[in-house]
């Protein structure tokens, strides 16, 4: 009775493994790939503040916008002059409700807030420009800007892919495995044919064929899932992506894309003939 049920091996298994891996050495790539857009976007969107002192006047206020419009390094149209009521509400506070300050009493001055252009978003940059402003404009009380930001967000960034190639390389023993026995399996059921096969003259490569050009199309197929996910994700983040892709990475993502698919292809073909030249070897 045993004999007789039909073993059949689960190809989803493995195909879904291998999909995971694929995806997650992807995101890694894109990460690379995106990675200086992502920086230079962050630089030139960080506020920069320019506090004014409580007897900074409107002709003050006009001074250090048209110096700010000269200065080369800062981004243009990124000038704006924000009143302590505006200030107020940028916080989250209510201006006409509140109870911690009186009127004539808000605890906020007159800022101008700005961007400066990438290249110029460095930590030596920004003091020296802090100390150049202040210096030649008495009205100016203080200039405030989040250096760390981008350092930090550097330091995540190299974080998240170490955890990341962790998973990546999890999934990546889970797809040997899984593959290796979905193959046995597949060669337990065929065990018949297989040595049918061998009985009237059939070379290992004929036999290895099918397992291989199967294997292969899954991995293909897992690698071709995984760059539409990709895909789809980075169409979620942004409208253009090519926009945010440097001409010197342009090369780099054309191989992600046409690269994964092969990759895909190639780990499960060799996985399946590892197996393959085990089974056949112990015959």
């Amino acid at each position: 009775m045993l004999r007789r049920i039909k073993i059949k091996p689960n190809y989803l298994i493995p195909f879904t493994s291998t999909t995971i891996v694929m995806v997650i050495l992807g995101f890694l790539a894109a990460s690379f790939i995106f990675s200086g857009e992502l920086v230079k976007w962050l630089k030139e969107n960080t506020d920069i503040a320019v506090e004014l002192r409580q007897n900074a006047t409107a002709d003050d206020i006009e001074k250090i916008q048209s110096l700010l419009s000269e200065d080369e390094r800062v981004l243009e149209n990124s000038i704006k002059h924000l009143p302590p009521e505006e200030a107020v509400y940028l916080l989250g506070l209510d201006y006409e409700q509140s109870a911690w300050w009186s009127d004539d009493d808000i605890p906020f001055q007159d800022m101008i807030i700005f961007n400066l252009k990438a290249d110029y978003f460095e930590p030596a940059i920004l003091t020296e420009m802090s100390r150049e402003y202040k210096r030649d404009i008495s009205s100016i009380s203080e200039i405030h800007y989040q250096d760390r930001l981008v350092l930090d967000f550097h330091s995540n960034l190299e974080y998240f892919a170490f955890w990341f190639s962790g998973f990546g390389l999890l999934f990546l023993f889970l797809s040997v495995v899984l593959i290796y026995n979905t193959t046995k399996l597949a060669l337990y059921a065929d065990r018949r044919e297989i040595e049918t096969m061998e009985l009237v003259g059939a070379s290992r490569g004929f036999i290895r064929k099918p397992y291989l050009l199967k294997s292969f199309f899954l991995g293909l197929i897992s690698g071709l899932l995984a760059i539409l996910l990709i895909g789809l994700v980075v169409y979620l983040l942004t409208d253009n992506a090519m926009e945010l892709i440097t001409e010197d990475r342009r090369e780099l993502a054309l191989i992600m894309v046409l690269g994964l698919p092969f990759a895909g292809g190639v780990f499960c073909l060799f996985c399946t003939w590892l197996t393959l030249n085990q089974y056949l070897k112990y015959r």
